[in-house]
């Protein structure tokens, strides 16, 4: 979290949809900041050498890019947590239960953003949906049991009725998507940190048929964040920068297998490859070829998935 050192305020507005919206430049990061649909929409932007006239018309073009291209599939969704467990925190004033995980459908935050939540005021098992309802004085999240990060649970068991049996039941129970031996596929998710989910690769004629173990984790900047995906041996080695809804590859190493990416969450996302710009529907998977690029490529946002926050 840093200072306040705002250098820069500009105000834009889209006359297409009735849009106002503020572009605030730190410095070390710019951001754009609008509402739609009631929810506050604050986006990382690159400045690059914009002058103010180019980077308000960037700004609007994100803009209507956003209720265009990205807006998609968002009402009516539950308000979610991923990779989730409810633990106690101790203040001066007593015990209470806070839960954490990955957030979606939140009408503030941003999906993939890993958060606490408010004082627990109420928890229930809802078997029928397979989740544990947890309502705070604001809201209600709904957590799939089969994503409950149980080696956490485990330390505040008495928190879930029936504990033992839920975590028989439900864990290692998340599904995790695969494909046919000779072909990479990288998994993507918009309730999963930088959006990665999964890698899935078996080298064709392997013995084993088993799936190569891979690392994959974050690599955060001082500027810009990225994401690394690496096998033991780098046969694959994918590494992307993470933005709002959508990600720019910057490393695309398979062993010279075709590849493929799949969207396993719930909004679209976009993949900009060097095969071009993938646009991904909720469960879609798409090979990494320039037949299933965009014919146009819409503006999207290129700054900071999680833009530092600044003290104002």
């Amino acid at each position: 979290m840093g200072k306040s050192m705002l250098k820069e305020e500009i105000k834009v507005y889209s006359e297409r949809y009735g849009l106002h919206g503020v572009v605030r430049d730190y410095g070390v990061v710019t951001k754009l900041i609008f509402t739609y649909d009631d929810k506050k929409i604050e986006m990382g932007m690159e400045r690059k050498s914009f002058d103010k006239e180019n980077l308000e018309e960037a700004a609007v073009g994100i803009m209507e890019s956003y209720v265009c291209n990205l807006a998609s599939h968002r009402k009516g969704r539950k308000l979610m947590l991923h990779n989730w467990y409810v633990g106690e925190h101790q203040t001066d004033s007593g015990k209470y239960w806070i839960a954490h995980g990955v957030v979606t459908g939140h009408r503030h935050l941003p999906d993939t953003m890993y958060i606490h939540t408010s004082a627990v005021m109420s928890v229930y098992v809802d078997e029928k949906e397979e989740e544990f309802v947890v309502t705070t004085r604001n809201s209600v999240y709904h957590c799939p049991l089969a994503y409950c990060r149980y080696e956490q649970q485990d330390h505040y068991r008495n928190i879930i009725p029936d504990y033992s049996k839920l975590k028989k039941k439900y864990r290692n129970a998340a599904h995790y998507p695969s494909i046919e031996p000779g072909k990479v596929l990288l998994v993507l998710a918009d309730y999963c940190n930088y959006y990665f989910h999964s890698l899935y690769y078996v080298p064709a004629g392997s013995k084993k048929n088993k799936p190569l173990e891979y690392l994959g984790r974050p690599h955060v900047g001082m500027i810009q964040d990225s994401f690394l995906i690496n096998t033991e041996r780098d046969e694959i080695d994918l590494r992307y920068f993470p933005h709002y809804q959508n990600i720019e590859f910057y490393s695309e190493e398979t062993e010279g297998c075709p590849w493929y990416i799949e969207n396993f969450g719930e909004t679209v996302l976009y993949a900009k490859t060097s095969a071009g710009l993938l646009r991904l529907e909720p469960g879609e998977r798409k090979e990494v070829v320039e037949e299933n690029a965009e014919k146009e490529e819409p503006p999207l946002p290129g700054g900071d998935l999680y833009p530092a926050q600044i003290i104002e």
